[in-house]
């Protein structure tokens, strides 16, 4: 009798714990899928059974979450990029590019030019010798003979002169 009752016992708390004490439950120690009360099984109509909806979790926030005393960071806002103003080509009236800025627009006259200027001007073979400034003779090549009587003889004569 003792067995009895603790069997009766066990399957009642289950039966409680679980929250199948309505009219359908099973009996203790018989596993049966659990039929509400209000919903007749299948075998009642014969019909296939339907898969009960099963509730879905929330989401997973994609929002870090941080422990106490660790605020979330500030959004910072990207700012945008702006290219530097670059300053304007100086305009060397037809002369060739230099780091200089030498131009053929008008100014001071080259007596002294920078040690490498043939680096960037097409200069005749004794540039250096010569005893004036800066000139472009006729056939697009550099003298340091402007001024001088005979400056860019053998290269179609005196063309522009040479400004800083």
């Amino acid at each position: 009798m003792r067995k009895t009752l603790a069997g009766i016992g066990v399957a009642t708390i289950l039966l409680i714990a679980t929250g199948c004490g309505g009219v359908n439950a099973p009996a203790a120690g018989i596993a049966s899928p659990a039929v509400p009360a209000t919903q007749s099984s299948p075998a009642d109509t014969g019909a296939a059974p339907t898969p009960s909806a099963t509730p879905v979790p929330p989401a997973a926030s994609t929002t870090p979450t941080r422990p106490p005393g660790h605020p979330q960071p500030k959004p910072t806002t990207a700012r945008p990029t702006t290219a530097k103003p670059t300053t304007p080509a100086k305009d060397l009236c037809g002369a060739p590019a230099n780091p200089y800025g030498y131009t053929f627009c008008g100014g001071t006259e080259i007596f002294s030019p920078a040690a490498n200027v043939c680096s960037y001007l097409r200069c005749i073979p004794n540039f250096w010798n010569g005893k004036g400034y800066v000139i472009q003779c006729q056939d697009g090549m550099f003298s340091k003979s402007g001024g001088i009587q005979g400056s860019c003889s053998h290269h179609g004569g005196d063309g522009r002169t040479l400004y800083r």
